[in-house]
């Protein structure tokens, strides 16, 4: 016996519910994700602090995420929870600055001082932030006795440099997905937010 219109109508009616409920759970899972992953509990203080880079306006203006990201990263540098800043961002624009030097220019008016400051300006991806900024964090985040008072061990977490990844709370759920699939390890994470 071959199904008549009706219950062809009927099963299309039920597969389409079905899956817009389906998408629909998946949604709202990843969205409850990020709107309230808090970061990790980062244990200071850390060696570096690798800052995510946002859009850049017009005239090389800071969009409101790339300030709060490098007001954040200022506030843990001045509270001396972090030694160095490193700022990854490439340039959206060849008519504009990279997203990395502007964050410089905003961290030096939060009272960071330049000799702290490491500048990735090639990425152009959450992916490439991580990757291009490894090779920096081996550069200029290991042992730098001249200019820290602390123990090489205080510096380390598990044997490794100490390292915050600071972006906004959306981004970092992502950014600590990436970073394993990098094998970064465990990736310390704080978020941006206005104190």
């Amino acid at each position: 016996m071959l199904p008549n219109t009706s219950h062809i109508r009927f099963l299309m009616r039920f597969s389409s519910i079905a899956a817009l409920s389906l998408l629909f759970v998946f949604f709202a899972v990843i969205l409850r994700i990020v709107t309230q992953f808090d970061g990790t509990n980062p244990q200071y203080p850390v060696e570096c602090g690798l800052v995510f880079g946002a859009a850049v306006g017009k005239g090389s203006t800071p969009s409101a995420a790339l300030t709060r990201r490098v007001e954040k990263a200022a506030e843990l540098y001045n509270a001396k929870y972090i030694k160095t800043l490193i700022f990854s961002g490439g340039k959206g624009s060849e008519w504009q600055e990279s997203e990395a030097a502007v964050m410089r220019k905003v961290a030096m008016l939060n009272g960071v001082d330049p000799d702290d400051i490491v500048l990735e300006e090639e990425s152009t991806s959450t992916w490439e932030n991580l990757e291009f900024s490894k090779s920096i964090i081996d550069e200029h985040c290991g042992a730098r006795p001249e200019r820290d008072e602390r123990s090489e061990e205080s510096r380390r977490v598990d044997g490794r440099t100490a390292i915050v990844a600071i972006s906004d709370r959306y981004h970092l759920a992502r950014i600590l997905q990436l970073a394993k699939l990098q094998n970064w390890g465990d990736l310390q994470s704080a978020p941006a937010v206005r104190s």
